[in-house]
């Protein structure tokens, strides 16, 4: 049996995909101002996730400066489809629908302000793919309404799950029939942080 790689951080942080000058600026960005974002390696497996599912309605939850609502969208462009991602800073989301503007990708994603937990309850929409960023403490009382909203077979993609304020959420979702998840504790180059945990879970 083969052994594992020397160093395998330095070696897969040699295998970080290149996402171009747009998200390059972002990550430089983020680094400044303490914005945290999912990172390269996250925002294209979100890209390959919602592809592979063919997800025509995405909805996202925390937006921040757009990071992962580009590679969302461009799924959902290539898909036929739209995303919907809800931020709760105006100034945050004014700047996620200017990069979107920028990325020519303002036809395929709807930049909604607002609290996640207050506008999903009044949310209608069937979705196939959700990816939550909120408040990792928020996680377990927006698990309900993702469940209710996406539909059956549909994706839940849960970002931070190694953070404490996650633990409600992550021993919800493991014992709960209804979903079948996965909860991976990885090394994400380019992540906040890099050390972290991403659920995935199928809805039933």
């Amino acid at each position: 049996m083969s052994s594992i790689v020397d160093s395998p951080e330095s070696y897969f942080r040699q295998l970080v995909p290149a996402v171009g000058p747009l998200l390059e600026e972002l990550e430089q960005e983020a680094r400044r101002e303490n914005i945290p974002i999912v990172g390269p390696v996250v925002g294209t497996l979100l890209f390959l996730l919602a592809r592979v599912a063919q997800a025509r309605v995405i909805l996202e939850l925390g937006t921040a400066s757009g990071y992962s609502a580009l590679f969302l969208a461009r799924a959902c462009a290539l898909n036929g489809g739209r995303l919907l991602t809800l931020e709760l800073d105006p100034a945050m989301a004014e700047r996620a629908q200017r990069n979107l503007e920028r990325a020519e990708l303002a036809a395929s994603a709807r930049v909604i302000v607002g609290d996640a937990l207050s506008e999903l309850p009044r949310m209608d929409a069937v979705v196939d793919l959700v990816f939550m960023d909120i408040e990792k403490a928020d996680y377990i009382r927006a698990l309900p309404h993702c469940h209710r909203l996406l539909k059956p077979g549909g994706l839940l993609v849960a970002d931070n799950v190694g953070f404490k304020d996650a633990d409600a959420f992550n021993r919800a979702i493991v014992t709960d029939p209804r979903w079948t998840s996965a909860s991976l504790f990885s090394f994400l180059p380019g992540h906040s942080p890099e050390m972290d945990g991403i659920c995935l879970a199928l809805r039933g």
